[in-house]
């Protein structure tokens, strides 16, 4: 793996979610489950002269998107891209999603490598 992703992936939880109060039960981290993807800025049918290495894509499952999906101090809405009763709640580049089941929640967001900024990221 390259050795870059960890310490953004790092950075990333350190500066996104922990002043919103992210943490596990009694202060306690919890494991994360999820995955990653390596991109190019165009998700579907990119140029052929685009690069494909500038983002960083990932996907949060599990405990830690249930937590973060519940502490997104915004509205939720019923999901446009899905449209089977999941509901969807975005803040800034980040969006998080309680399945339609009510027992599975995703939240999925990306690192532009070139400026350490995250993005949005998803296909829908």
């Amino acid at each position: 793996m390259n050795k870059l992703a960890p310490r953004l992936l790092a950075t990333v939880f350190a500066l996104f979610l922990l002043p919103a109060g992210m943490t596990g039960a009694a202060g306690q981290a919890g494991a994360l489950q999820g995955e990653y993807e390596f991109h190019g800025r165009t998700r579907v049918d990119p140029p052929a002269d685009e690069a494909r290495d500038t983002h960083l894509g990932l996907v949060l499952e599990g405990a830690v998107a249930r937590e973060l999906y519940r502490r997104l101090r915004v509205r939720t809405v019923r999901d446009p891209c899905l449209d089977d009763g999941s509901r969807s709640k975005t803040q800034g580049p980040l969006r998080c999603t309680e399945m339609a089941n009510g027992r599975s929640w995703r939240c999925e967001f990306a690192i532009q490598l070139d400026r350490s900024i995250l993005v949005a990221d998803g296909v829908c």
